[in-house]
């Protein structure tokens, strides 16, 4: 069910088997199992079509969590990971006593043969993260190792059960000692007003260090501080290096550190050491923020992390082969992004990233070319980032991507509230600019700011979470929108507006003339309505299926091998002619192109042997193109042997997007060594083109 409410579009059979790792028969019996609960609380059932898979509507996605509360707690059936991670997080627990194969029946509501087999599944997990399941007959099931350790493995475990901003509700719940009753043990006694207070000790810290924390980063700060907590107050203490401790105390997060660690205690009636303290610290400084009103900490450090974001954003540019506008405020803001992430490898703190699912299956190539981006800040952190992080910097990346040629015609005001981050925030409201022209977005807000927003200001809001309260009309709309997502929220917004742009009106009213002449139209309305909506459709992002390949765009038109060029000019020209001849590009174009190499160097030589020209799309691009040279004798771009090159491509990209499926299918044919060396030996047009329509042979 978790798995459906995060989807935003559909998810088939066979990606339900593979990541909750169950049968096919398992899928079927568990889905009649939902629809009959969904049933009997009066939601609409999960849809399954043949060929997209199982979709959960909007009414029963909103309605779940607004019940979740009110249900009694055996109507709700764990899914196979929800069981594994109380199953951890109870192992973890500091409660004391011992725990044996009938608690943990009792505590899952499940057979004992399961939770043996659970057992057998998350023994090699806690490996992974270097903890290890233990059996005593007296004892019962531990988790021995490192303190630091275990307190991750209980972070990321239970971000898998609550999330993120759900923590707060599955915290408040617990209150209640008649219901949630699972999450009890991990926390300290509360009293009804404590989680508040130990939320407001986490909001204050923002003004000690200038900075506006997620919304998502302040409840993960609340539930993480409380579990640590409970944890000293039953001596499971943190051990950290005194030199380390040393050089965190003289940091502005110390001080911010100290004072929750004070409030914590007095709330809780418990010391809180210096050790953790110096913990705390550490989760302050990877915490992921909004904005900062000025950039603390060591100047060798920011100057190395600066250095990093221009290093990722050349190598971005070069990548994707875009120029990105307003280059300074952009590396600006993915300094602000860079800082704590550095600070969360450092000290080897995860931050789980609730929207990668939806970041790699619907903008897969914005993914990978940010992995591909990300070598000078894996370099200055000494390892590879993760897919957490990568997502969370493709949502940066991908934001300033969509802003080329982006201008948002002022009609209508709206309001974005965004829990999830500045990132996430930057990519939603660059979705909705392009979907709406005539929708002028005025503030882009977290869940704190818009408690203080005059609402009045706006005609409507765009909210990833419900309000309630809100005085003008409320859209709840995904971080990230699929192309049925958008199709919905057309329609919706049109329903409000209630009149289109007077350039969609009248193009709409032109093409109706022109079918009136070779056509009888029965339904005048209705296709009026339909081409309305199609003239909305069109001004969104591209969707996958409407990218063209690389086998689309490089056809034999496009293709030329030549003995020889003058120089690397010529080359260029050369390379770029079947693109000038067919139209899409104007000469000023190879001009730009040329006007770059000669000002930035051979920047363009991507591989040995290999250069993609490109200028931007206001250069002279016409429509999206792709041409190759492939020359017999290499042609010089610089003295360095690395950079004789005999096949040049030019690629004229109308936008930043578009271009990206055919140039992801390029990188892959580049990347490796057998297929880089038949490109480059090919004598024909026609032995080029039979591997491009082939790809990589691996």
């Amino acid at each position: 069910m978790t798995l459906l409410q995060q989807a935003a579009d559909y998810v088939s059979l066979e990606e339900l088997m593979q990541k909750l790792g169950i049968s096919r028969r398992t899928v079927y019996y568990d889905m009649e199992k939902i629809n009959d609960w969904l049933k009997t609380i009066h939601l609409p059932p999960v849809e399954y079509v043949r060929a997209a898979g199982y979709y959960l509507p909007d009414e029963s996605r909103k309605g779940i969590p607004e019940l979740a509360g009110q249900l009694p707690v055996q109507q709700y059936y764990l899914s196979p990971r929800e069981r594994l991670a109380w199953l951890v997080v109870h192992l973890l627990s500091p409660a004391g006593g011992s725990l044996f194969v009938h608690h943990l029946t009792d505590l899952l509501q499940v057979s004992r043969g399961t939770v043996l087999k659970d057992l057998n599944i998350v023994r090699p997990e806690l490996e992974a993260l270097k903890l290890k399941l233990t059996y005593d007959r007296k004892q019962g099931y531990r988790v021995r190792g490192e303190e630091s350790d275990k307190r991750k493995a209980l972070a990321y475990y239970f971000g898998q059960i609550f999330g993120s901003v759900g923590w707060e509700q599955a915290l408040s719940r617990s209150e209640d000692p008649g219901s949630f009753d699972r999450v009890l043990n991990l926390f300290p006694p509360m009293k009804p007003d404590h989680l508040k207070r130990v939320y407001r000790l986490i909001a204050d810290s923002e003004r000690t260090l200038g900075v506006e924390l997620t919304d998502e980063m302040v409840f993960n700060l609340t539930t993480r501080f409380l579990l640590y907590t409970r944890r000293i107050q039953n001596k499971q203490l943190i051990s950290i290096d005194e030199d380390e401790r040393s050089v965190l105390a003289h940091m502005p997060e110390y001080e911010a550190a100290a004072r929750i660690a004070e409030g914590l205690g007095y709330l809780f009636d418990t010391a809180i050491p210096d050790e953790e303290i110096a913990y705390f610290t550490m989760h302050l400084l990877g915490a992921r923020v909004n904005r900062m009103e000025q950039m603390t900490g060591s100047e060798e450090v920011i100057d190395k992390l600066r250095e990093a974001a221009k290093g990722m954003t050349d190598a971005f540019q070069r990548h994707a082969c875009v120029f990105l506008p307003n280059r300074e405020a952009m590396e600006e803001n993915l300094l602000v992004h860079l800082k704590p992430a550095y600070y969360r490898i450092l000290y080897g703190l995860g931050l789980d990233n609730p929207l990668l699912g939806n970041i790699r299956s619907k903008y897969g190539e914005v993914f990978e070319l940010t992995r591909r981006s990300a070598a000078p800040f894996e370099q200055l952190v000494g390892r590879r980032l993760n897919d957490n992080e990568i997502g969370y910097l493709a949502m940066h990346f991908g934001g300033w991507l969509r802003r080329e040629n982006t201008e948002p015609v002022e009609r209508r005001r709206a309001a974005i509230v965004c829990v999830n981050g500045i990132s996430a925030s930057r990519m939603l409201k660059s979705q909705l600019e392009h979907l709406f022209s005539a929708v002028d977005i005025t503030a882009v807000l977290s869940l704190r700011d818009y408690e203080a927003f005059e609402e009045e200001s706006v005609d409507f809001i765009f909210s990833t979470v419900p309000l309630p309260d809100s005085v003008v009309p409320v859209f709840v709309v995904n971080p990230i929108l699929s192309d049925k997502d958008k199709e919905h929220l057309l329609n919706q917004i049109n329903s409000v507006v209630g009149r289109k742009s007077r350039a969609q009106a009248s193009s709409v009213q032109a093409l109706l003339d022109i079918v009136r002449k070779y056509a009888k139209v029965t339904d005048e309305a209705g296709l009026t309505e339909e081409l309305n909506r199609y003239m909305s459709v069109g001004k969104t992002w591209l969707s996958e299926a409407r990218k063209p390949s690389l086998a689309d765009l490089l056809t034999g038109p496009m293709v030329r091998v030549e003995k020889e060029a003058a120089d690397w000019r010529s080359a260029i020209r050369e390379a770029a002619l079947p693109l000038l001849e067919d139209g899409r590009i104007e000469e000023a174009y190879i001009g730009a192109m040329i006007a770059k190499v000669e000002a930035l160097g051979p920047y363009i030589v991507v591989a040995p042997g290999i250069a993609i020209a490109h200028g931007k799309p206001q250069e002279g691009v016409k429509r999206l193109g792709i041409s190759l040279l492939r020359l017999a004798k290499p042609v010089a771009f610089s003295e360095e042997a690395r950079h004789q090159v005999q096949v040049i491509l030019v690629l004229a990209a109308i936008d930043g997007e578009s271009h990206l499926k055919a140039l992801s299918e390029l990188t892959l044919l580049l990347r490796e060594q057998d297929s880089l060396t038949r490109l480059k030996d090919a004598g024909t047009k026609e032995q080029i083109l039979q591997q491009i329509q082939e790809g990589p042979r691996s």
